[in-house]
């Protein structure tokens, strides 16, 4: 049982039930002895401060009532509430009452010795004590305890010792160069005691480090006007830190490529005064890097202005941040001109030939830059002048257009750097060299983008808490629903901190069509996204969505890999997912509907029956598989199930025909495939459709045979072909029977191959199914010469092409394309390869040859590149097998041509 007093006063049971006494007077009895653990407590001491210092003539006997009442209550043998000489002692583990252990920490950690002072360096043992120690406070303490008078007599001491830990903290952080993480709890401090300068001092401090130097000259300021004599010696020397140059951040890691090329902008911006644009995502660490270049790089004075144009409150006006310069240069406040162009006008002829950095820190647009940015210089001048250096999560295009900016665009740190980061909060026991650390903290740095803002977050969490290995912390950033929340700080003077704030900050300067697109996208489950699909989603017009993706592109929401593709960090993924999950049901469905029909749309020419669909380009399919294997389980979840197994067949179709590719999305692992032929094949039991049974057991089948698990393959083409026969479609249940036969032979399973094949001839030999024979004959031809009967497989592939020709003669056209040959045509043609195979195994060399160069002629006229091609590799191979290599490999040239053609 633990007893909670740091906040609203709290008895929680050890499996996390609340047993806080209802009486006041209880909790106040409670409260003092628990404040007081394993120490007497008189009884007339407790009668004082239950009662309040007015207590009935009866107060002992009630006194005694409720400790007897108490001891019932406290079931725990950790904490035991006996009599001790004339009064009460409750006895148990330090740790079991949170004020008790708020107090042996901070003893712990020196604060209660005298002279305790925070040690130089980042193994400051103190830094973990205090941090925990103040982590215990949940708001005012003894809050509800039943006795203002005992409130009284323990707040001051225990407010004193919390602003001290906090003191000391500070102290520890900053030396460490790592204030900026307690700048929020400084802040609200501060403001509630504006009288502790020490406390002003350290947030002053800590606003610097954090890279918010306006704040912390505004924070000194505002503090030192309230003061009724001068600053103290500690609040005087913050003062005086703040008008020196602001040193290198101790936190800044790595960028030395993007360092050199400020370096290197910054002469050609000294001779032009032509800006320096500094541009990414929110997070990315631009501030911190012109910062960090600027005190280690920049000779003389820099002029820093906060422009907040990604702030809420709206972007700060040019003429407020002029008047401000302005008084920085050593104009007089009362001196200062009243309008815009005035002070603008003022600003310049004062930054004339000197050598001055003017840092513009989160531009919102280039009308607020404009009135800030220097003079160009003379023709004639050689002098060097002012720098500008301005920041902004949009691209700002009409700088580099109107002022051609030398523009630098940041993205995330590289991994060696995001772990070097990251290791900073493991402290000197926990070494990151280690490999299972090393990669836990490798895979820590991937879920947090690699950004600087995220990955400081996560090393301060680290850093709080040393119990946690870097893969504790990553495991609950990869939840999908809190994850964003755990890279999120308390807030501060200008909102809360945190990823999830600073993407917030972006979105809420979006215009609304871009932010509905934005948020719309939160619904697409892939990484990269083309014009089309956020058209679909969102029901725009292509153009219109090209718009929008474009102005999100320009703050870094999206990034525009090629023309009309757009990638998204997994941070932004995850946060425009949170803004998507509040929208109205039927928004949602809606978007979701038209997605589902774009992919159906999108995959429709890829999907014949049989074989007759096209190819995709391989590079499409390993693009979109990921976000149409997301799309066809959201159908599935959402009652979509007739979309749910269409897109699940033509998936399977797409992972058959890409799975001889090495690079294809399929590979040797095939779970995903499976997957999604499961979920088709439960939405077509969903759907009571037979004809849809049939084709998911097929895919069933095929990828069963992939994984040489050959009787469930088996198995599961009985209950396709079985579901065929009771949709009453025989020609489904051949395309079934057809396409496992096909994937047989690929796998080399000629046997197993062979029976259905030889049926699936018989089975063709009906008027219903007759266009199918050549097809049939022409297979079986080719696994009769694979198995050793190059006789049988003459006969077999004679019957197709006299069948073939024959039908072609009669002009009788089962479909085809415009870019494709008529059905007969081609399969003329296959049927005179299986021909041509046959008689080599039978050793008649020239006949062979003759029927492959009939082959190539009757491959020219279809207009089929692929039977085209591989007519040519049929005559390579024949040729150069005969010895005649000059010949093999001019046909070898031509089918390759043939096949980079079709690609």
């Amino acid at each position: 049982m633990d007893i909670e007093l740091l906040g609203p006063m709290v008895v929680r049971r050890e499996d996390g039930t609340v047993a806080t006494p209802s009486a006041p007077k209880r909790r106040a009895l409670l409260g003092a002895l628990a404040a007081r653990l394993n120490q007497p407590v008189g009884a007339e001491e407790l009668i004082e401060l239950v009662w309040e210092g007015a207590a009935p003539p009866t107060a002992r006997a009630a006194l005694q009532g409720h400790v007897a009442a108490l001891r019932q209550q406290l079931d725990d043998p950790g904490l035991v509430l006996g009599t001790r000489g004339g009064g009460y002692v409750l006895e148990g583990d330090a740790d079991r009452v949170d004020l008790v252990r708020f107090s042996t920490l901070c003893d712990r950690a020196g604060l209660l010795s005298p002279g305790a002072a925070a040690r130089v360096g980042t193994d400051d043992p103190a830094v973990p004590l205090l941090r925990a120690a103040l982590d215990l406070w949940r708001g005012p303490a003894l809050a509800d305890c039943g006795s203002a008078l005992l409130r009284e007599r323990t707040l001051p001491f225990l407010t004193d010792l919390r602003l001290c830990a906090l003191n000391r903290l500070a102290q520890g952080l900053v030396l460490a160069g790592r204030g900026g993480e307690l700048v929020p709890e400084l802040t609200e401090a501060a403001d509630a005691h504006p009288g502790r300068q020490p406390l002003a001092a350290r947030l002053v401090e800590c606003l610097e480090q954090a890279g918010r130097g306006l704040e912390a000259r505004e924070r000194y300021e505002r503090t030192v006007a309230r003061l009724s004599g001068p600053p103290g010696p500690e609040l005087r020397q913050a003062g005086e830190q703040l008008a020196r140059r602001t040193p290198p951040d101790r936190r800044f890691v790595g960028r030395a490529a993007e360092l050199a090329r400020l370096h290197e902008a910054l002469a050609v911006a000294a001779r032009t005064a032509r800006p320096i644009l500094v541009t990414g995502p929110a997070g990315v660490g631009k501030t911190g890097l012109v910062q960090h270049w600027a005190a280690q790089r920049f000779p003389e004075r820099v002029l820093h202005a906060d422009l907040r144009g990604s702030d809420p409150a709206g972007p700060r006006r040019p003429a407020d941040v002029l008047a401000g310069f302005l008084t920085d240069l050593g104009v007089a406040p009362e001196a200062v001109p009243a309008g815009l162009e005035e002070r603008a006008a003022r600003y310049r002829a004062l930054l004339a030939d000197r050598r001055i950095l003017i840092l513009l820190d989160d531009a919102a647009s280039y009308r607020q830059l404009a009135p800030l940015l220097p003079d160009r210089p003379a023709p004639t001048s050689t002098a060097l002048g002012p720098v500008a250096v301005v920041t902004s999560r949009d691209r700002l295009r009409e700088v580099l257009l109107h002022e051609d900016a030398l523009v630098l665009p940041l993205g995330p740190l590289d991994a060696e750097d995001a772990r070097d980061l990251l290791a900073r909060g493991l402290g000197p026991d926990r070494p990151a060299t280690d490999p299972e650390t090393a990669a836990e903290l490798a895979e820590l740095a991937e879920r947090c983008d690699r950004l600087p803002l995220a990955l400081r977050l996560a090393s301060a969490r680290l850093a709080a808490r040393p119990d946690w290995s870097p893969g504790d912390l990553g495991a609950e950033l990869a939840d999908e629903q809190t994850g964003l929340a755990a890279l999120a700080g308390a807030g501060a003077a200008r909102g809360p901190v945190g990823v999830g704030a600073a993407l917030d900050r972006t979105y809420r300067t979006l215009p609304p069509a871009a932010a509905r697109l934005f948020t719309l996208l939160g619904l697409y489950p892939g990484a990269e996204i083309d014009t089309a699909t956020a058209a679909a989603l969102a029901d725009l017009r292509p153009a219109a969505a090209r718009t929008l993706l474009t102005a999100l592109d320009a703050v870094h929401l999206l990034a525009e890999t090629t023309p009309g593709r757009y990638t998204r960090r997994e941070l932004v993924r995850r946060y425009a997912a949170g803004q998507a999950a509040a929208l109205q049901c039927e928004e949602r469905f809606g978007a979701l509907d038209r997605l589902i029909a774009h992919y159906l749309e999108l995959t429709a020419p890829w999907a014949g029956e049989g074989g007759e669909g096209g190819r995709p380009p391989a590079a499409w399919f390993r693009r979109e598989e990921s976000a149409l294997r997301a799309v066809v389980l959201c159908a599935e979840q959402y009652g979509r199930t007739r979309a749910a197994w269409q897109l699940a067949h033509r998936m399977s179709l797409l992972y058959e025909r890409s799975a001889e590719r090495p690079d294809g999305p399929v590979g040797r692992d095939r779970t995903h495939w499976r997957t999604v032929a499961e979920i088709g094949l439960r939405a077509a039991h969903a759907d009571r459709d037979d004809a849809a049974l049939a084709r998911l057991g097929t895919d069933l089948a095929i990828l069963h045979v992939r994984r040489a698990a050959h009787r469930t393959a088996l198995e599961h083409l009985d209950r396709a072909a079985a579901a065929a026969d009771r949709a009453g479609d025989a020609l489904l249940r051949h395309h079934c029977r057809s396409r496992v036969a096909a994937a047989l032979v690929r796998a080399g399973q000629y046997d197993r191959a062979l029976p259905l094949l030889t049926d699936l001839v018989a089975a063709a030999r009906t008027p219903a199914t007759g266009h199918l024979l050549v097809r049939a004959l022409t297979d079986l031809a080719e696994v009769l010469v694979l198995v050793g009967s190059p006789e049988r497989a003459l006969a077999h592939a004679d019957e197709a092409v006299r069948t073939a020709t024959a039908r072609s003669a009669d002009g009788r056209p089962d479909g085809g394309g415009p870019d494709r040959g008529r059905p007969d045509e081609v399969e003329t043609v296959l049927a005179t390869h299986s021909r041509a195979r046959a008689l080599h195994a039978l050793g008649r060399r020239e006949a062979a040859l003759s029927s492959a160069r009939l082959a190539v002629a009757l491959g020219r006229t279809v207009g089929d590149a692929t039977v085209e091609a591989r007519s040519h590799g049929l005559l390579a191979d024949l040729l150069l097998e005969l010895g005649r290599s000059v010949e093999g490999a001019e046909a070898r040239r031509r089918e390759e041509a043939l096949v980079a053609g079709e690609r």
